[in-house]
């Protein structure tokens, strides 16, 4: 998993990743996650920004820890929905679809755009026309 230089920490780009396999359903209910150490290891992250993500996953219950056995992916149903985090994501694509309105994107091209990401379940750089 690579990470982007766009000045996002790398725990909360961490924490997007790993939500994105959620819903691509790379990753499942149940599902074991690497320990921080492995995760870190492989990511070449110090485990502390690990822990981070982990802990902020757990937090919004995608993911729950068992002592001793490690960090599971969540059911879907068990992950929580908080109003904080509903009104942020409200203001950030407010933002977004100000600055696409500012860069002369249409709406049908935005809603084109919305429409293959929520079909694929992915984040990608490119979509179609």
């Amino acid at each position: 998993m690579p990470f982007a230089t766009n000045g996002a920490p790398y725990y909360k780009q961490l924490v997007m990743q790993i939500k994105q396999q959620i819903v691509q359903e790379v990753l499942r209910p149940g599902d074991q996650l690497p320990s921080i150490r492995a995760m870190a290891s492989e990511m070449h992250l110090n485990p502390n920004t690990i822990s981070k993500a982990y802990q902020i996953l757990e937090h919004q219950r995608a993911v729950y820890t068992v002592k001793g056995r490690g960090t599971f992916v969540s059911e879907s149903s068990q992950i929580a929905t908080d109003s904080n985090a509903v009104d942020d994501l409200q203001t950030r694509l407010q933002s977004l679809l100000t600055e696409a309105q500012f860069l002369g994107i249409s709406a049908q091209q935005v809603q084109a755009w919305v429409t293959t990401a929520y079909q694929k379940g992915e984040s990608r750089d490119e979509y179609p026309s």
